[in-house]
C-alpha cells in the first residue's frame, strides 16, 4: 500500500456520497491542489467536509457554458490545512486521495452539489504501481529535453528522488493543457499510460508549462 498521512481513511471507508467543486483542473492521487474559498455555498461545503470525512470530489466541467456538464470521473481530495482570512475568505490545501465515477448527482445542499459516487475502479489509487525503469527512463528524457527547449531551470536531484508517481501527478496539475487532455490523464488507468500519454502531449506542446505553487519542488 503506498504511504499515506494516518489522517487520511482507508479505501473501506471512503464514503457513498460527495460534496463535489466544479474545476477546470485535474487533482490526481498525491497531487497538492490550493483552492481560495469565498462563496456562501463553498464555505458551505467546506464546513460538511470538515466536520465529516474532510473529503471534496473535484471534477471539471465537460463544456464552460453549462453549468450541469461534467465528466463523470473526478478525484476526492482530502482538506490537508486550511487558513481563515480575515475578508472571509478561505484558502484549503487539498491532497489528492483517490478517484471516483459520479453515478448520480444529488439535490443542491445548502448550495453545493452532491454526488452518489462509486470508487470500485479505482481501488488501485490506494495501491503502488511498480512502473519498469525504461519507462520511466524515457519520460524523464522527454521531460528533460521539454524544460531544456524551454530553458527552465530544474532540480534534477529533488525530482530524482520523488516516486515517479507523484512526479506526474503534480505536473498535471500545473500544465496549460486543454480540459480534454487533462481528464485523459486523470482517466488513465495506470500510471504507466499516464507516463506514456504524458510525454506524448509534452512533445507536442509548444508553450510552457505555466509557473505555479503547485510546482515550486520540481521546478525552480
Amino acid at each position: 500500500m503506498k504511504p499515506k498521512s494516518p489522517f487520511t481513511q482507508p479505501y473501506e471507508a471512503l464514503p457513498a456520497e460527495l460534496p463535489i467543486y466544479r474545476l477546470e483542473n485535474a487533482l490526481l492521487p498525491g497531487g497538492e491542489l490550493p483552492l481560495e474559498l469565498s462563496e456562501p455555498n463553498d464555505l458551505a461545503m467546506f464546513l460538511k467536509a470538515l466536520k465529516t470525512d474532510q473529503l471534496i470530489g473535484m471534477v471539471q466541467p465537460k463544456d464552460n457554458k453549462q453549468q450541469n456538464s461534467l465528466y463523470k470521473t473526478g478525484c476526492a481530495g482530502r482538506i490537508r490545512q486550511y487558513r481563515e482570512r480575515k475578508d472571509g475568505r478561505l484558502n484549503i490545501m487539498l491532497t489528492g486521495i483517490c478517484r471516483y465515477k459520479i453515478t448520480k448527482e444529488l439535490p443542491l445542499k445548502n448550495g453545493y452539489r452532491m454526488a452518489r459516487v462509486d470508487w470500485s475502479m479505482y481501488k488501485n489509487d490506494y495501491e503502488t504501481e511498480e512502473v519498469d525503469t525504461r519507462v520511466v527512463n524515457d519520460f524523464k528524457a522527454v521531460l528533460r529535453n521539454y524544460f531544456d527547449r524551454h530553458k527552465m531551470q530544474v532540480d534534477w536531484k529533488v525530482l530524482d528522488k520523488l516516486p515517479i508517481e507523484e512526479v506526474v501527478n503534480n505536473l498535471v496539475l500545473v500544465m496549460n493543457l486543454n480540459i480534454e487532455s487533462k481528464q485523459r490523464l486523470l482517466e488513465s488507468s495506470t500510471v504507466t499510460e499516464r507516463l506514456r500519454l504524458f510525454s506524448d502531449l509534452l512533445e507536442q506542446k509548444a508553450d510552457p508549462i505555466l509557473a505555479s505553487s503547485a510546482e515550486s519542488k520540481l521546478v525552480n
